[in-house]
């Protein structure tokens, strides 16, 4: 019996000592120390600046409950506020803490102000308080599932959240924001009012928005669910104006589980999109999806859009829902689409059977049926009926895709595969197979002249990475035509590499590489072109009928700059061309020699007679290109009875050229047209090329020819030239000159 009266007495004075301990508390404990250790911890911890009005109310127990007062919290090592409140209780019962069970009787806000800044380099002015504490390992692996939370009440009035991004100017502010619920404990509905105002820029956004219904949440089991949904958004929003939107029924899901379900649910929206009217209701009267069963009526969404722009009629019914979470089966997915977006018009139909895996986010497309009409008046028939065949499956858990489709859209017949290991950010595989293609046919008219300062814009390269392979039977873009082309396709780190490619072209054949870099807007180019036919190339891409010939070409240049302009200006690398048995057109310089009324009637002699030609057995260039300048030094031509030597600037950059050739007359026997030139062996004829590249103007200068030549010796070598029944006028001459 002593034992018992030592333990009551033992009892008793634990007893005694926790009221008085707990009595000790709440004395230390005050609100006046509360505040003043809030206020000190934020500034040595957050350089954060905290200020709380008054002092806080605070009680440990049977609650523990706090309110402040009007409180702001500056921002990180600054005067600038990042968050103010006007008043903000919290109630929480001490005792079910035991038992892992966080039970809150109130909390309750009001007049909060939050403002979130995104900095150029992407980083939040709230990431120090939103990172959470370190936890040791051992505290890791001990770690057990979330508590048991029940709160009798959660009130938010007059909330204001403002978001701006220094990077990209866009603004969002979520004002009078108000959320009023009953009692939230585990599945247990409770009635929720939510309302607010949404503005914004960079889009523009003004939308007002309100929901009610009853909403059950259980942290536990990670499950949420909206029973009564009665929601509505009116405003405008970017491109979209005058919306009136609504939303009603019921929504569950329990990831866990692999269970959702939709009870009469209904979205419908109306307003206008850039001037065009629209008009969506999506509709699920009932579906339901667990491990063990799937079943439901047909899902459907139909869109009208009807303006100016465009004019949509798209319906899409899901029909036919069966099986479970892990063998989930729909017999039919079809969309019937109407559309005509000025001046284009698609109409057509797609069906599939759907085959998936709910719980592991696994789909599969095995069979995509879909004839679609396409009417233009870019291209050559004015309406094309595209059948398309493919097969998808994706896995969104693991992040893989796969797609394989087949068609024939216009004179093409198209074959391609698609892989994806990775869909965010994309890494993809993939294989192209044309048959042929004729750009041409889709490409807009090309302008008559440029804007030089267009931009070159290559940041969608950044992101995504891509690999595979291309290949088109014959390829035409811009009247040039290619066949058998083949290219392998690399895009990664923002680089986009088609290397290496190759393609017969005119008779010839053409291999290289080529890439895009974002990182520096940097474009580079190694070509290697071997025996193209250079007449009609030249006939093609430049509407130009002034050489014949073959011709071998090296390039490796690379540019980079903002614009078109710029990229010009900056070009540089190097570059050699070799053209054998050819002739350059227009232009027949053994005549021109000959021509004796040329010579003494005017100082140069115009190319541009399409009837004649000078022939030649070879010409070879080089050129070292630098801001923009091809630099040529070392031009050398061969025909029959003359030699081409030459130097000058190509100026790419600023579309001018500033070339002299020269042509030497060589000791044969017989010139081109059969005349004896032997006599004006020597004599050499500046050829020059001025204005416009894609232009240039050719001309003879016999001004330059008399001066460097000696005008006696020209002349006397052309009236020699004239014959002995022109000797009277050819002494008279020499006479002139003082011969």
């Amino acid at each position: 019996m002593k034992v018992l009266k030592y333990l009551l007495y033992g009892a008793g004075g634990v007893v005694l000592l926790a009221v008085l301990a707990l009595a000790a508390a709440m004395v230390v404990v005050d609100g006046a120390f509360v505040k003043n250790r809030l206020e000190r911890m934020l500034k040595e911890e957050k350089q954060r600046t905290l200020r709380i009005e008054g002092e806080p109310k605070l009680s440990l127990f049977p609650k523990l409950a706090l309110s402040l007062g009007k409180t702001t919290l500056s921002e990180r090592a600054s005067d600038k506020e990042f968050l103010s409140l006007e008043n903000m209780s919290v109630s929480l019962n001490v005792m079910p803490l035991l038992a892992r069970e966080v039970v809150l009787d109130a909390f309750s806000i009001t007049g909060l102000k939050v403002n979130v800044l995104r900095a150029k380099d992407g980083s939040l002015n709230l990431a120090d308080l939103a990172a959470p504490p370190a936890k040791p390992e051992a505290a890791l692996a001990e770690e057990k599932a979330p508590p048991k939370v029940r709160i009798a009440e959660v009130r938010i009035e007059r909330a204001q959240l403002a978001y701006r991004d220094d990077k990209t100017g866009q603004e969002l502010r979520v004002s009078d924001l108000n959320l009023k619920t009953g009692r939230l404990e585990d599945d247990t509905p409770s009635e929720i009012a939510f309302s607010a105002h949404i503005t914004g820029r960079r889009p523009d956004v003004d939308v007002r928005a309100q929901l009610t219904g009853a909403a059950s949440l259980n942290l536990a089991r990670r499950t949420f669910a909206l029973a009564k949904l009665d929601g509505k958004a009116s405003g405008n929003a970017a491109a979209v104006r005058g919306l009136d939107a609504r939303v009603t029924g019921s929504l569950a899901a329990d990831p866990e589980r692999g269970e959702f379900k939709a009870s009469e649910f209904s979205l419908a929206a109306k307003g206008s999109y850039e001037r065009d009217a629209f008009n969506l209701a999506v509709a699920a009267p009932q579906l339901e999806v667990s491990r063990s069963k799937a079943g439901g009526k047909a899902v459907s969404a139909d869109l009208k859009v009807k303006g100016p722009q465009r004019n949509v009629d798209a319906r899409f019914r899901l029909e036919g829902v069966e099986g479970s979470a892990e063998a989930l089966s729909i017999a039919a997915l079809a969309l019937d689409l109407d559309a005509a977006m000025a001046p284009n018009a698609v109409k057509g139909r797609i069906t599939t059977p759907l085959r998936g895996n709910l719980r592991a986010q696994a789909w599969e497309l095995p069979k995509i049926a879909a004839n679609l009409t396409i009417s233009s008046p870019s291209i050559p028939q004015k309406t094309v009926t595209l059948p398309i065949q493919a097969s998808a499956k994706a896995d969104l858990e693991k992040q893989t895709a796969a797609l394989e489709l087949s068609t024939k859209f216009d004179e093409s017949t198209i074959q391609a595969k698609l892989g994806a290991s990775k869909l965010a950010p994309l890494l993809a595989t993939f294989d192209l197979k044309v048959d042929r293609l004729n750009m041409d046919r889709y490409l807009p008219p090309k302008k008559e002249a440029a804007n030089p300062n267009e931009p070159v814009d290559l940041s969608a390269l950044k992101g995504p990475t891509a690999s595979g392979k291309a290949e088109i039977g014959a390829l035409t873009v811009r009247r040039v035509k290619l066949a058998n082309v083949k290219a392998e396709i690399k895009l990664a780190g923002g680089r986009l590499d088609v290397s290496p490619h190759s393609a017969s072209l005119y008779g010839g054949t053409l291999a290289g590489g080529l890439s895009a870099d974002a990182n520096g807007n940097r474009i580079t180019a190694k070509e290697t072109i071997q025996g193209v036919n250079v007449a009609p190339l030249l006939r093609d891409a430049a509407d130009q009928d002034r050489l014949e010939g073959r011709a071998n070409v090296n390039l490796d240049v690379a540019t980079a700059g903002a614009s078109v302009a710029a990229m010009k200006k900056a070009l540089g690398g190097n570059a050699r061309v070799e053209l054998k048995d050819g002739a350059v057109r227009g232009l027949n310089l053994a005549e021109s020699f000959r021509d004796v009324k040329s010579v003494l009637g005017s100082k140069s002699a115009k190319a541009g007679d399409p009837t004649k030609k000078t022939d030649f057995s070879e010409v070879t260039a080089s050129f070292a290109i630098k801001n923009g300048v091809a630099r040529n030094d070392d031009l050398l031509g061969k025909s029959p009875f003359v030699r081409l030597t030459g130097a000058g600037d190509l100026d790419i950059g600023n579309n001018a050229i500033n070339y002299t050739a020269r042509a030497s007359i060589v000791a044969t026997t017989k010139g081109q047209g059969g005349q004896d030139l032997s006599h004006l062996a020597g004599v050499t004829v500046p050829v020059k090329l001025t204005g416009p590249l894609d232009k240039p103007d050719w001309s003879v200068d016999y001004g330059e020819l008399a001066a460097k030549s000696g005008v006696g010796k020209v002349v006397g070598k052309v009236g020699e030239a004239a014959g002995s029944a022109a000797g009277g006028v050819r002494d008279k001459i020499r006479g002139l000159f003082g011969r």
